[in-house]
């Protein structure tokens, strides 16, 4: 495989963005390594969007332009993967920016691990805020994360970022997406937890990279706003939360027996951040096994990640 051949799908949703999606849907298609075909799902705006991009870009071959009646972000995916022709699924929002060097970065990191199933990379915010979004010590450098499939059944920590820096191989997104119709409906916002967990408890293969190549806008109606001093809210995503997470957990056939694989998962992952050695003891020492096996496995464990911090 070479550079030329990895595909990239470009999927940008957009709910009355018409101020933010022309420079989005831009700084898709100039991408130093260009994109396969750039689809924009139109989420039912009531403004001007789609007239503005009928005009831009309505004779763009490489654009495709779709309307749809509101349905939510993860509606809007689930409609331009049925469309993508890409072997990499590249998520855009319509009020965020791509650095012309994206794509090019992320490509190379694919070709370089052709296992991985998803690369995410940190952003830039801009906007009411700035600086970086992802700033605690384990996001300072690129890595390998491996698999994290009972990390994500049992833990829930989030890995990836907001939808814009995260690329996804087609599979992997369409396992995603296969939630119930009644569960679509219920992530009109946020569905970006559904690519973390999903991704994570069907097994994916993640990247992280350090490198902020993705402007982040912030501004009032960014989605995490709406949960702001709202306990009815807060509570009310925690039940969608935990149904999301069964349905996946449901897919694998997760059990708790699986956590006597503890030390096989934490070994996939060649340059684990301590707070992972923690993780994965905690996993271990829940295994339904014997106290020898369980402390074996913690054994394992802590060796591993010693042997990645001497190379």
């Amino acid at each position: 495989m070479n550079k030329k051949e990895i595909s990239f799908s470009v999927l940008i949703s957009s709910y009355n963005y018409q101020n933010c999606v022309v420079d989005a849907v831009s700084s898709a298609i100039n991408q130093s390594h260009a994109p396969l075909e750039v689809i924009v799902v139109d989420d039912g705006s009531t403004d001007d969007s789609v007239t503005l991009l009928k005009q831009v870009f309505g004779n763009d071959s490489r654009v495709k332009i779709i309307s749809q009646s509101n349905g939510g972000q993860m509606s809007a995916w689930a409609k331009g993967l049925s469309l993508a022709e890409g072997e990499v699924i590249a998520l855009l929002d319509s009020d965020d920016l791509w650095k012309s060097e994206y794509l090019a970065t992320v490509a190379e990191i694919y070709l370089q691990n052709p296992t991985l199933d998803y690369v995410y990379c940190n952003m830039e915010k801009f906007g009411t805020e700035v600086g970086l979004m992802l700033k605690k010590r384990r996001h300072q450098k690129s890595r390998d994360l491996g698999l994290s499939v009972l990390m994500g059944a049992c833990i829930q920590r989030w890995q990836g970022v907001a939808s814009s820096g995260n690329t996804i191989k087609r599979e992997l997104f369409q396992k995603i997406l296969s939630l119930p119709a009644d569960q679509i409906k219920e992530w009109k916002t946020r569905p970006d937890d559904c690519l973390f967990y999903g991704s994570d408890i069907l097994g994916g293969h993640k990247y992280y990279l350090a490198n902020a190549l993705v402007m982040h806008r912030e501004h009032s109606r960014n989605a995490l706003q709406e949960f702001t001093n709202s306990p009815i809210k807060t509570a009310k995503y925690a039940i969608r939360l935990e149904k999301m997470l069964d349905y996946y957990r449901g897919m694998v056939g997760f059990s708790p027996t699986w956590l006597k694989l503890a030390k096989s998962e934490f070994r996939t992952k060649p340059r684990p951040h301590f707070s992972e050695l923690w993780i994965y003891c905690f996993l271990a020492l829940q295994a339904p096994t014997r106290l020898a096996s369980r402390i074996s496995q913690v054994g394992a464990i802590i060796a591993h990640y010693v042997n990645s911090k001497s190379h």
